[in-house]
């Protein structure tokens, strides 16, 4: 199975506008990375109706209409995140197939990617550690199937 790094941060700017009619309601913020071959994915944790709202594809439909018929919208501890390809030398964010729920309760994290362009097609169950020292740049909770080293 491929090696995956998940870090969730408390959105700082939760309620603020980003333009003059839209707010930000992510309640965390998080990256994904995926090893060999390197891929880094964005992922944004709303509520359930708040996530179902940004569902655009036909795909992205699919998957809502699979989460209600599971019972997953009647549950108010879970967060859900669509999936963003990142590029980090052009800073491009693309939207690709696949989703993510978080509970905090049980402590778990599902992923499901699905990126054909970038050869990612996977999906995983993780069991969340959440940090105990929070704060501005550091993580609330992290996930990962490997070990995780630290770069200097």
């Amino acid at each position: 199975m491929r090696a995956i790094a998940v870090r969730g941060f408390i959105n700082d700017k939760l309620d603020t506008t980003s333009s003059r009619t839209l707010f930000r309601k992510a309640l965390i913020n998080g990256s994904v990375e995926l090893r060999d071959p390197n891929q880094k994915y964005l992922v944004d944790y709303f509520n359930y109706l708040q996530w179902e709202l940004q569902a655009k594809s036909d795909k992205q439909l699919e998957i809502v209409n699979e989460l209600i018929a599971k019972g997953f919208d009647k549950e108010p501890d879970y967060l859900f995140s669509w999936m963003l390809h990142y590029e980090p030398l052009s800073k491009t964010k693309t939207r690709v197939d696949g989703y993510s729920i978080y509970s905090s309760k049980t402590k778990e994290l599902y992923i499901k990617i699905n990126d054909a362009i970038n050869q990612t097609k996977d999906e995983w169950e993780l069991n969340v550690c959440h940090c105990k020292a929070i704060g501005k740049n550091k993580p609330v909770f992290v996930a990962s199937n490997c070990e995780l080293i630290t770069q200097e």
